[in-house]
């Protein structure tokens, strides 16, 4: 059949997605392991997930110090002989520290899973932290800390933080120069032992996955003899968020200025919060908002400008962001609340929200393209306690959501008066 390119294809609503939903099955040792058989290449990804973010860290930098220094020796292998091995078989593991959690990722031929796996077990069960690799892994954290400390969008990021929850709430608290100098070994080794068990962890696998799959990994992680110990309660931290305030951090030499604006809000255990996704969609979450339109294509005052939503596990933040020539950083900010305000009192146009449903469907269809991307996305919700069926949800909001609903979530949630902002650089 010869392809006509004069003519384009067929434009399909999509109503609802059937996805391949993770299979749970539960390892002798009560791990919950969640496969996603999918996808035509003989490759895994398998990705263990720990509750040992920077939430439960009792020092600053333990908990992604732990989590990054993992594949750097353990009891029978050295951090070059990791590699080396690794690099062998045509794998590689990955770290994947955050505020809540702490993941590790193998990307692995199926071919080798036996042997890649062994490693993975070995750098998760049996780490040392050597005093050696410590040291080089502080020193070039704290070049690059210096680095980043220069820049206005970095300045700005931790203020905001700090702004939205306190500076002593793990999600607000920032790491300091000389907090590098105060983590010892025997610090990385307690805080290993407390969080990464088997009462603890949560895995994901995905790509060509059988049973034959399973099984080694049972073999490997599901043994009842892998530590068990009871979880530390869980802290609770003051919120010290109230609501509007602003800090400007002067920087002189500087010829951009960073600006972040947002609040404290909804997660996405609320049934507000597929539809307020829609909301923010349209302020700035994607190319053809009306903040890119506004203060980038008819103001010129930056190159680009997003807002988001971010569920962490206890709390959730809306943060618009955007880096601005130093001279317009007033007008720039002026201009934002003034795309707020118009949400909130002025209806969208029939025109506007249709194409912000389109994108929407697609960019979420776009996020299940393939068996990694696709237990990316589950991972997510599993790690959150979700149910499966949260997809469809926001797909059904995307659908169904009107500009009427739109100016009353926006008036609900984006309320100027509450919101915080940040800038620095000049102002």
């Amino acid at each position: 059949m010869t392809l006509n390119r004069n003519t384009q294809p067929p434009f399909q609503n999509i109503d609802s997605i059937k996805l391949i939903e993770p299979e749970k099955t539960i390892l002798d040792n009560s791990i919950p392991l969640y496969s996603i058989n999918s996808g035509t290449q003989d490759v895994l990804k398998i990705d263990l997930s720990f509750e040992a973010g920077m939430w439960y860290q009792s020092k600053p930098l333990i908990a992604g110090t732990v989590n990054e220094m993992l594949s750097e020796g353990t009891t029978s292998m050295s951090s070059m002989e990791i590699a080396e091995k690794l690099d062998y078989f045509g794998a590689f593991i990955q770290a994947n520290p955050s505020k809540d959690f702490a993941g590790v990722t193998l990307f692995t031929l199926k071919k080798y899973l036996p042997e890649t796996i062994s490693i993975l077990e070995d750098i998760i069960k049996n780490p040392i932290f050597p005093e050696h690799e410590l040291i080089n892994y502080t020193n070039k954290r704290k070049q690059t800390f210096q680095i980043e400390m220069e820049k206005v969008s970095n300045l700005a990021r931790r203020k905001f933080n700090e702004q939205l929850f306190g500076k002593e709430h793990p999600y607000g608290k920032n790491q300091e120069l000389l907090d590098y100098d105060s983590i010892t070994q025997t610090d990385l080794i307690d805080f290993h032992n407390r969080y990464y068990n088997s009462a603890n962890c949560k895995i994901i696998v995905s790509g060509r996955v059988d049973s034959e799959t399973i099984s080694i990994i049972n073999m490997h992680f599901g043994n009842i003899n892998w530590k068990k110990k009871n979880i530390p309660a869980q802290e609770t931290f003051s919120n010290t968020y109230i609501g509007k305030k602003e800090e400007i951090i002067i920087k002189e030499d500087v010829t951009q200025s960073a600006i972040r604006i947002g609040k404290q809000i909804i997660t996405k255990h609320h049934p507000d919060y597929p539809k307020l996704e829609v909301v923010n969609t349209i302020l700035g979450g994607y190319f053809g908002s009306r903040l890119m339109k506004t203060i980038r294509e008819d103001k010129g005052y930056t190159y680009g400008i997003s807002s988001f939503l971010v569920t962490l596990k206890n709390a959730g933040f809306f943060v618009i962001g955007t880096e601005v020539g130093s001279d317009v950083t007033k007008n720039a900010v002026d201009d934002i609340f003034i795309e707020i305000k118009k949400l909130r009192e002025s209806f969208v146009s029939k025109d506007e929200l249709e194409i912000v449903k389109n994108f929407m469907v697609g960019d979420l269809m776009r996020s299940f393209d393939g068996p990694f991307d696709l237990a990316q996305s589950y991972q997510s919700i599993i790690e959150m306690d979700i149910d499966y069926n949260f997809f469809n949800r926001t797909i059904d909001a995307i659908k169904s959501i009107t500009p009427e609903e739109i100016k009353t979530l926006a008036n609900l949630y984006l309320d100027e008066s509450t919101m915080v902002i940040t800038i620095a650089g000049k102002y």
